[in-house]
């Protein structure tokens, strides 16, 4: 750069030499020098072939990211439970905007502060539980992209706090990424390679857990147990399950991290009654889906367990009361702005469908349509 620098003026040899000029550069390009003189600048674009506005931006300089405060975590817990609780009641299209604008506009910029590194830590810990819920947002409303490039910005932020329980967590979340692109697919290899992808971030989760409270790694197992429930093999499924509940009865030992505060009984008795369905076992099902409802109140997942309960019954050939819960899930359906809710009426229409001579079936079939309409505007 240096000769380029000489080489490019009007009378090289007035120039310093290329040694001195090296060091002109180094102190410019360190950042040391600020400002370069308008001579250097000259030459600079005649040796980049630019224009001196292109080249230096001069303008306006960005704000210095602010420093957080302890004031800061407090404030992002608030609105990520403000967040949890519309998305809960009414899907993620309704807020997902302001969700990320928030991210973007407040969290991000404090993430490149200065703080000490016990409120760095708490900090990232918040952001991630943040940004996994903005994700999961995205994906319920069929930003697949959007929603991945998101957990790849929470496996950062957790990997800055030092959290492993977190990490495991984007892992999990990963899996279930997978999992709902498995839903989605039309071909069977398709859906077999995004199965076996789901149950690689899902154990790598339950290993990256294996040393973090009970509650916490009982829930991160449930991911697993659920990858292994759509590859049919039962035993790896209840294998699964069985270190669910053995996490389960420790329950108490340990402090949980505060982002399990959001999950609990219902939440592992739910995902079981998940694995039942994948694997056909109905009965089984029926009673897992029904030791979840009473406490899976919020309209969004009691919509998902009423899904699930439905096809449950179905597989145990319970026809009626399949429908009764499916009329269930559809009263909640078309309140909640969620292509995953409506991903699971259809998945309950299609456990259905042999027993479309029932009229009870036909008219669930019917009600159905106006709520799928809805999902595909």
């Amino acid at each position: 750069m240096a000769q380029e620098l000489r080489d490019a003026a009007d009378y090289p040899y007035k120039m310093p030499s290329v040694r001195s000029l090296r060091r002109y550069v180094e102190r410019w390009e360190a950042g040391d020098v600020v400002r370069i003189t308008e001579r250097y600048r000259i030459l600079y674009s005649r040796a980049l072939n630019m224009s001196e506005d292109e080249l230096f931006q001069d303008g306006p300089q960005p704000l210095r990211p602010p420093n957080p405060a302890e004031g800061d975590v407090e404030a992002i817990r608030g609105m990520l439970t403000a967040l949890m609780a519309s998305d809960r009641q009414f899907g993620g299209t309704r807020i997902r905007q302001q969700a990320t604008d928030y991210l973007k506009d407040v969290i991000e910029p404090r993430l490149h502060g200065h703080a000490p590194d016990a409120l760095r830590r708490r900090l990232f810990a918040a952001s991630t539980e943040f940004t996994l819920r903005v994700s999961a947002m995205n994906l319920d409303t069929d930003r697949l992209d959007a929603s991945l490039m998101l957990l790849g910005r929470a496996a950062s932020m957790a990997n800055e706090s030092e959290d492993a329980s977190l990490t495991a967590w984007v892992l999990s979340r990963r899996g279930e990424h997978e999992m709902h692109q498995a839903a989605l697919a039309d071909r069977p290899a398709l859906r077999a390679n995004f199965v076996q992808q789901a149950l690689a971030y899902t154990e790598g989760a339950v290993g990256v857990a294996r040393t973090a409270p009970p509650l916490s790694r009982s829930f991160l197992t449930t991911k697993a147990a659920l990858a292994w429930s759509l590859t049919g093999d039962r035993a790896g499924t209840q294998r699964m399950l069985g270190s669910v509940w053995d996490a389960y009865d420790q329950v108490g030992t340990k402090d949980e991290p505060a982002w399990m505060g959001a999950y609990g009984l219902g939440h592992l008795r739910h995902e079981e009654a998940r694995c039942y369905v994948n694997l056909g076992m109905g009965r089984d099902a029926v009673r897992s889906a029904e030791a979840s409802l009473p406490v899976r109140t919020d309209l969004r997942p009691r919509a998902f367990s009423l899904g699930v309960l439905s096809i449950a019954h179905a597989q145990a050939l319970e026809i009626e009361q399949a429908c009764a819960r499916g009329q269930e899930l559809l009263t909640l359906a078309a309140q909640i702005s969620s292509r995953r809710i409506c991903l699971r009426v259809t998945e309950v229409l299609v456990a259905l469908h042999a027993h479309r001579a029932e009229p009870e079936v036909e008219e669930l079939f019917e009600a159905a349509q106006p709520v799928l309409a809805g999902c595909l505007r």
